[in-house]
């Protein structure tokens, strides 16, 4: 590359030197040649080395900040993670409670010692003696004439029975194993007490009453272990002696029904904190009201023994206004050709009359409004013979039993969809004179 520079430069100063003749005087000087031609360029350098790095400049000014952009699609779901573990099981919690066997109870209603008298129910019905339990009181030793001798509250495990002996009702505790226990005795605040009714923790007796003390009703509170009288809450009936048969609370309401089997009455009575007002008193729609039970649909279903006279008993139906604690009828007196209808229940859609004198039930249809009609055109749907008193149905409406006082006896019929009746061998020994019935 220098070579190349060097031979360039001479050439230039060759052309620009004088030309000189051979040796003589010097000849005069000529005029200077006209200039050469400019040579070719040369070729272009190589480039040269990189310079180092020129120093950072100052940061600029912070620039605003710009739009944020939209959110981004959510991504797919991830897989489901693995299950866990199950965690150990927990500690056993304590038992639950105990049942009762299923069971069919009656009073022995004797004047040496009024008992509670068990018998244990199967599945198909049948009875089995499962012990006599005394109440503490005496009986009667005869008929009480009445629907609620003995009752059973499934809440408290309680039962409630008369003692018409020594003028009493009693308290019995029912245990795990059918065996029941006396809790509290105490006077009826009334003469020969015949029917007894629970709701809650109150409970009211009727009181028949005999010729030196009128017939009434009175109240009790119940705790687990005592039965206390509520002050102001004996009330009078309609007449001095009008036979009271039969008294309950309207299912759900504070309100109480008793009736007049000779004052030929319906009585309520509105509670107010157990303590009843006076009562109202309503004409029955025939003669002897008895024995009642309460329908689906909240109607009074009431039995009428009409003087006992052959072949003219009835049934009659009545509606109840909680607010005023009137009674209206619905089915006024339906006859069923049979005598002495005196003890009533329902089972469903169905009510069943004992017939005392006649000896046999009467199954009747009952409507949603409380409408009465006979389950059989001839009265008659089971027969259990002469002397037929309390009845009793099964909770699960499976069963009916009846008490037949002439021969001592436990008639046993299953209830079928249709409301008829299937009659099973009947249980005898009953005491001679068992009043009231109950089945759990």
């Amino acid at each position: 590359m220098k070579t190349k520079i060097t031979s360039a430069l001479g050439i230039a100063l060759f052309a620009s030197l004088p030309l000189y003749g051979c040796a003589g005087e010097a000849g005069a000087a000529g005029e200077p040649g006209a200039a050469g031609e400019a040579g070719a360029p040369g070729s272009p350098g190589a480039p040269g080395d990189a310079g180092a790095p020129g120093a950072a400049g100052e940061a600029g000014p912070q620039g605003t900040p710009g739009t944020p952009g939209a959110a981004g699609e959510a991504g797919p779901a991830g897989d489901a993670g693995a299950p866990g573990e199950v965690g150990a099981a927990g500690e056993a919690g304590p038992p639950g409670p105990a049942f009762a066997p299923p069971a069919v109870y009656t009073t022995s209603n004797d004047p040496a010692g009024n008992q509670i008298v068990s018998f244990r129910r199967a599945s198909n019905g049948n009875l089995t003696p499962n012990g006599f339990f005394a109440t503490g009181g005496t009986g009667l030793g005869a008929g009480l004439g009445s629907q609620d001798a003995l009752v059973f509250d499934a809440k408290k495990n309680r039962f409630f029975a008369v003692n018409a002996g020594d003028d009493s009702i009693s308290m019995m505790a029912l245990r795990p194993d059918g065996s029941l226990t006396m809790v509290a005795k105490v006077a009826s605040a009334g003469v020969r007490p015949v029917a007894v009714a629970v709701s809650g923790d109150v409970v009211y007796v009727a009181n028949t009453g005999d010729a030196t003390h009128a017939a009434n009703i009175s109240g009790f509170r119940a705790t687990e272990t005592a039965l206390t009288a509520i002050a102001g809450s004996t009330k009078t009936l309609s007449a001095s002696l009008p036979h009271p048969a039969d008294l309950a609370f309207v299912p759900g309401k504070d309100l109480l029904v008793v009736t007049e089997r000779d004052g030929n009455k319906i009585d309520t009575f509105a509670l107010t904190a157990g303590v009843a007002a006076d009562g109202k008193f309503t004409n029955s729609s025939g003669q002897g009201p008895f024995g009642f039970a309460f329908s689906a649909g909240g109607q009074l279903l009431v039995s009428e023994a009409q003087g006992g006279r052959v072949g003219e008993t009835s049934d009659s139906s009545y509606a109840i206004d909680p607010t005023t604690a009137a009674v209206t009828v619905v089915t006024g007196s339906l006859l069923s050709g049979q005598t002495a209808a005196c003890w009533l229940v329902v089972a469903g859609n169905t009510a069943y009359a004992t017939n005392a004198a006649s000896g046999n039930v009467t199954g009747m249809r009952v409507s949603a409004t409380g409408a009465l009609s006979l389950l059989d055109a001839s009265g008659i749907t089971g027969t259990v013979g002469g002397g037929a008193t309390d009845t009793a149905v099964t909770p699960d409406d499976g069963y009916l039993y009846v008490l037949v006082g002439s021969t001592h006896a436990l008639a046993i019929f299953a209830i079928n969809a249709d409301g008829s009746l299937t009659k099973s061998p009947s249980l005898t020994g009953l005491p001679n004179f068992a009043a009231g019935l109950v089945a759990r």
